[in-house]
Parts: C-alpha cells; sequence; structure tokens
C-alpha cells in the first residue's frame, strides 16, 4: 500500500512526516493540509502577493518563466537567495535568523540515497541553502533551492522525491549549524518541496527542542510556508523572473 496520496501543485511545497507515525485523515479549510496514512502533504495558498499601498497605480511586472537554464543562465548566488543575516517572511513578518549560508556546485552534498541520483539525471548543478532558526526559536530549518536543467526535470525530481520516500531509499538533507539544529541531520526530519521552472525550493525542519513534529503542527506547517512560499518562491525566484 502506498504511504500516502499527493495533492500535486507545482505552487504546493510536499511534506512528509516521519515514517513511523500514522495519523488519521483530516482535512481543514484553511491550510488544505491533507493528513491520508503517513503522508501529509501542505497546500499554501496561490494568491499572488499582496502589493504595499501607496495611492499610484502598480507598474506591470512580466515575469519570465525561467523554464531552463539555456533561457536563464545566471548563476544562482548566495547573495541573491539569502542576502542577510534575517529572512523576513510570511504574513505575520516573522524574522528567521540566518545561522549558516551554504552555496555549492555539488547537488549532492543536499540529499542522500536516490534522491541523488534523481538530481543528477536532471542536471542539477548548484545548490544554495542556508541554515535558519523560526522567529519563536522552536525550529531550525535548512531551505535551498535546486537549480536544474530544465522546467521537465525540476517536476522529474518533484515527482520523484515522494516515491523514493515511500520507497525509504533517500530524502533531501538539512545542514546543521550548531546548537539546536541537529535534529536536521536526523531521518525524522519533515521534508517540504516545490518545482518553479528550472528550480526545485525545499525546506527540511526540525524542533530545536529534539521533540518530534506531529503532522497537526500549525506552527511547522506556517515556518514551512513562510520560507518555501514566501522568501523562495515570492521573493527570490519572482525577482528573478522579473529580470532583477
Amino acid at each position: 500500500m502506498l504511504l500516502g496520496r499527493v495533492l500535486a501543485a507545482w505552487r504546493s511545497p510536499d511534506w512528509r512526516p516521519p515514517r513511523q507515525w500514522r495519523p488519521t485523515c483530516v482535512l481543514t479549510a484553511l491550510a488544505v493540509l491533507a493528513l491520508c496514512g503517513f503522508g501529509t502533504y501542505l497546500v499554501a495558498g496561490d494568491d499572488p502577493p499582496v502589493a504595499e499601498a501607496t495611492g499610484q497605480p502598480a507598474a506591470a511586472t512580466v515575469l519570465r518563466e525561467l523554464t531552463s537554464r539555456a533561457d536563464d543562465p545566471r548563476p544562482l548566488t548566495a547573495a541573491e537567495v539569502f542576502p542577510g543575516a534575517v529572512v523576513v517572511a510570511g504574513p505575520a513578518g516573522g524574522r528567521y535568523a540566518v545561522l549558516r549560508v551554504q552555496a555549492l556546485e555539488r547537488c549532492a552534498v543536499a540529499a542522500e540515497g536516490e534522491v541523488v541520483t534523481l538530481l543528477a539525471a536532471a542536471g542539477c548543478n548548484q545548490v544554495v541553502r542556508a541554515t535558519l532558526r523560526s522567529p519563536d526559536g522552536d525550529y531550525a530549518v535548512t531551505a535551498g533551492l535546486l537549480n536544474l536543467a530544465d522546467a521537465d526535470g525540476a517536476e522529474t525530481v518533484r515527482g520523484g522525491i515522494k516515491t523514493v520516500l515511500d520507497d525509504e531509499s533517500g530524502r533531501l538533507s538539512g545542514l546543521p549549524a550548531g546548537r539546536g539544529t541537529g535534529g536536521l541531520a536526523r531521518d525524522t526530519a519533515q521534508l517540504g518541496w516545490h518545482a518553479r521552472g528550472h528550480f526545485l525550493a525545499y525546506a527540511v525542519i526540525a524542533r530545536t527542542d529534539g521533540d518530534r513534529i506531529y503532522p497537526d503542527d500549525p506552527s511547522a506547517r506556517q515556518v514551512l510556508s513562510d520560507l518555501i512560499e514566501q522568501h523562495l518562491r515570492t521573493r527570490v525566484l519572482d525577482r528573478r523572473a522579473a529580470g532583477r
């Protein structure tokens, strides 16, 4: 029997709980969280970001599709993805302290097992990731972007990660960064990811006190949404798509 069914949308991070949990099926109206068997999938809203009110009409911005590296050859940089000591993200303007940043041309450092093979087959040539602490200090998160050759490859990786996790043959990995972040290196850490263009945005989350994260934890869901949807997709990739 499959460990979970997928609610798939390119704007929606996929979330996986530790394999020993067996949550019952639940449906919530606001966060649209599906909990079935072992699989938990967070579906974040697709509403566009709200612009600051200035009294002036907003200028139209044309966003590129970011379909492939051939059309978007500029490499990612740490300064582009994590430009400061704090990431401000989410509807409440949460301030995430950046503990460690890493930009490498070896994608294998961000994965284990068969996920390494998936990334290599999709032509991954960069990972830019950072480990952050949540505003309340309860969570450590490694969030980042993987630079793949094209959008088809990114979608293949997005779907393939689910299969690999179900088979328990690999996963995306976190980046420990000192006290309270050791849980990121354990296989009990939670995962979230989604594809946009030729990029895969992802996050690995663990509690700083070492406790497990339960699938109905609204704070953990908000952290993933803040970093994957609000920061990586809206701030970083929208800016790149706009040519900035």
